[in-house]
């Protein structure tokens, strides 16, 4: 997390203490997807920087400007731009330094890279209930069958990202009458604990998982090694990508080489949109604060059931 204190050794003193104290907080306060993505970020400006002969912290606002424009030239993606941008932002604002990114030169910068490329952003492909019973039908009854249902099952249900996944604990898990009851934290938006719930066939196939690893302890969803065995580590959230990703190019699915991590939860936001039900439910499931993802997640449903589509399904 300290990343451009180790490219910037001659950092006053005071300005290194508090990038520390900063990192120290981060690691309990941030998922491990944003401090991944500040040390990727943080390492490429310094990087760059000392390519070019300039200093890394302070960084001024017409070198973080030449920077993202660097990153444009090489093919980075906008998203991915904006993110640099706001890792820099960040790690200046914890360092006590002036932000750099607030200047209307770097916000220019941005704005011309968004014009000039584009903003729309690949959606992970969606893993809806159609798909999840294709992927079931291909499932036999081994260990690691059973481990990969509960995951995709649950996964829906709960509306999860990978990284809230692999967090799961078993001692979260609460038996229902109808189901189960999973207190979860949504890293991206709360630091509390809610109680979400899942359905009988996902509740299930989570009972049979736990059961047939012996797991009443600590991570639900672990790896398996090649004798079979469950071991103690948890799965890492590029396990739930590779899992997700297989089993989908297994059932034959036609989008299945964009299937990630979050095709769960673009998934199962589908369903319940297509269901009818309402914004505010959908938005409760998915622990979004505004509705933004979700029209995102389901323009193209939105699209289908729209006013030309209404037209054309009358005539």
């Amino acid at each position: 997390m300290n990343q451009l204190a180790t490219y910037a050794p001659s950092l006053p003193a005071e300005t290194a203490l508090r990038l520390q104290a900063w990192a120290l907080e981060a690691r309990e306060a941030l998922s491990d997807s944003t401090q991944r993505a500040y040390r990727i970020d943080s390492a490429a400006f310094a990087t760059w920087c000392a390519s070019q002969g300039l200093a890394t912290l302070p960084a001024s606002p017409a070198a973080v400007a030449a920077f993202l424009r660097a990153e444009s030239a090489a093919g980075k993606a906008v998203a991915t731009i904006r993110r640099r941008a706001a890792t820099l932002s960040r790690m200046h604002k914890a360092a006590g330094l002036t932000n750099p990114c607030d200047s209307e030169l770097v916000r220019l910068a941005l704005k011309g890279i968004a014009r000039n490329r584009g903003t729309d952003q690949r959606q992970a492909a969606a893993l809806t209930e159609r798909d999840a019973v294709t992927i079931r039908a291909r499932m036999g009854d081994t260990l690691r069958d059973a481990r990969d249902l509960a995951l995709m099952l649950v996964g829906r249900d709960l509306l999860a990202r990978a990284s809230e996944l692999v967090s799961l604990a078993a001692q979260d898990v609460e038996t229902t009458v109808d189901g189960a009851l999973v207190s979860l934290r949504r890293r991206k938006t709360t630091t509390e604990a809610r109680a979400y719930f899942i359905g009988p066939e996902a509740a299930q196939a989570l009972a049979a998982w736990l059961a047939r690893a012996g797991i009443d302890q600590g991570a639900v969803f672990r790896s398996i090694n090649k004798g079979g065995r469950v071991t103690d580590t948890a799965l890492s959230t590029r396990d739930v990508q590779r899992i997700l990703k297989a089993r989908a190019t297994e059932a034959r699915l036609t989008h299945a080489a964009t299937v990630s991590g979050h095709s769960l939860r673009v998934g199962m936001a589908q369903d319940l949109v297509a269901a009818d039900l309402d914004l505010g439910s959908v938005m409760q499931a998915g622990g979004w604060t505004t509705p933004r993802m979700v029209a995102r997640y389901t323009e193209r449903l939105a699209a289908k059931r729209g006013a030309v589509a209404k037209f054309y399904g009358r005539r």
